[in-house]
């Protein structure tokens, strides 16, 4: 029986279009994936309102923001000439806590208004510096030693979660206001506290 003659195979190749890996040159230089992304343009009022983004910490932004905020007054405050400290009577005055408060409450206002308007939230628990405000007004009548900073930091974040009487009705005031005075007034609430917590500690263990 005789074979049946086999077809001869076309030697013509279909033009398919290439792949997309094939019109890659041979030789590509390697960028980095974080190189490869533009990265986020941060403003000034960011930085401020996060409390130098202490306030990105998980959790609890509040509690890291004062954190950061009684360890900051802990370092500075031992750099100045007599601890940046007056005295009326046996009442030491922090002028250091006064001017660094008043600074980051009026800083403050101003920076956590334009966050919240750009992010389109009333008060963002990533806006911390009305922390910052609070815990170094909370220091007002302290000595910087590890004593009076920790009572200072401890009745401040009682008032501020607590906010007894007209403190909670601050934070029902327009934009940075809102964000910002009623932990001010948390902190000043706090600082007479802290100062007897203090007195009666270094007067039970002379010395501390």
């Amino acid at each position: 029986m005789a074979k049946k003659k086999s077809k001869p195979r076309s030697t013509h190749k279909p033009d398919f279009p290439r792949p997309a890996e094939a019109a890659v040159p041979a030789t590509t230089t390697y960028v980095s994936p974080l190189r490869a992304q533009k990265p986020r343009l941060t403003t000034w009022y960011e930085i401020i309102s996060t409390g130098f983004y202490s306030g990105y910490l998980p959790k609890a932004p509040g509690t890291w923001g004062s954190l950061f905020a009684a360890l900051a007054f802990f370092l500075t405050a031992r750099l100045l000439p007599a601890e940046g400290l007056f005295h009326i009577g046996k009442i030491p005055i922090s002028w250091w806590a006064a001017l660094s408060g008043t600074f980051f409450t009026i800083l403050g206002i101003i920076a956590s208004e334009k966050l919240a308007a750009e992010w389109r939230e009333k008060d963002p628990a990533e806006v911390v510096v009305d922390e910052f405000a609070g815990v170094l007004l909370a220091c007002l009548l302290v000595t910087p030693n590890v004593i009076g900073i920790t009572a200072a930091f401890l009745f401040f974040r009682l008032f501020d979660v607590w906010k007894p009487g007209p403190i909670h009705s601050l934070q029902d005031l327009p934009g940075g206001h809102g964000i910002v005075l009623d932990d001010v007034g948390a902190g000043l609430l706090a600082a007479p506290l802290a100062w007897l917590v203090q007195l009666g500690i270094g007067k039970i263990f002379p010395g501390i």
